[in-house]
């Protein structure tokens, strides 16, 4: 499958969720395709996701990687066994897995990343997240990109976190683009797109 393909079927995907592809994945979450379709993922991109959960991010990257991988982590040795079983084709492919490990014990010596996100996760901005930023940028690839998507209860929620995670991702090295915008069901979902200065 060629590259213009694999993005032809990754938005087939996400805008109409043709439930043959993705037989098992389930109904998903706004905020998920949001993430997903920022993301962007392109041909032999290396991506890690942050506190995958049940892997159903991870399902719809995986449609849209040729030639790439995808690792997700998760502290949650439950949700990972879920995300390894919703996935379990791409894991035997080669192109997805899933380790049960917190983001600042894991081990990820020797490689890089073309795309890192986390949807949801709180840990950078209910603290100051200078190790793990520190190490995100260590994992990026040159002109790599780190995005963090959330879905506050509220847009005002939404602009307060925009003006909490900007400046703090700024502070560690990163050029900043916020987003946000509402999923079908009136839901804010807030995207920081964040590149290594």
């Amino acid at each position: 499958m060629d590259q213009v393909t694999a993005q032809t079927a990754l938005l087939r995907t996400i805008l109409y969720l043709d439930p043959d592809r993705f037989e098992g994945v389930g109904a998903v979450p706004g905020r998920i395709l949001r993430a997903v379709g920022v993301l962007g993922v392109r041909e032999g991109d290396r991506v890690l996701e942050i506190g995958c959960g049940r892997g159903v991010a991870a399902a719809l990257v995986c449609a849209g990687l040729v030639g790439g991988r995808i690792l997700g982590i998760d502290r949650s040795g439950t949700a990972i066994e879920a995300a390894r079983q919703r996935n379990a084709d791409h894991v035997a492919a080669g192109r997805a897995d899933f380790r049960t490990v917190a983001l600042e014990d894991v081990d990820l010596t020797g490689e890089t990343f073309d795309k890192i996100f986390a949807i949801n996760v709180n840990l950078f901005w209910v603290r100051l997240p200078t190790a793990e930023l520190d190490l995100i940028r260590g994992l990026l690839r040159p002109g790599g990109t780190f995005l963090l998507c959330y879905e506050p209860p509220t847009a005002a929620k939404a602009t307060e976190l925009a003006e909490t995670l900007t400046p703090v991702l700024a502070e560690h090295g990163f050029l900043v683009a916020a987003s946000t915008t509402s999923t079908s069901t009136g839901a804010s979902v807030l995207c920081l797109s964040a590149r290594p200065r």
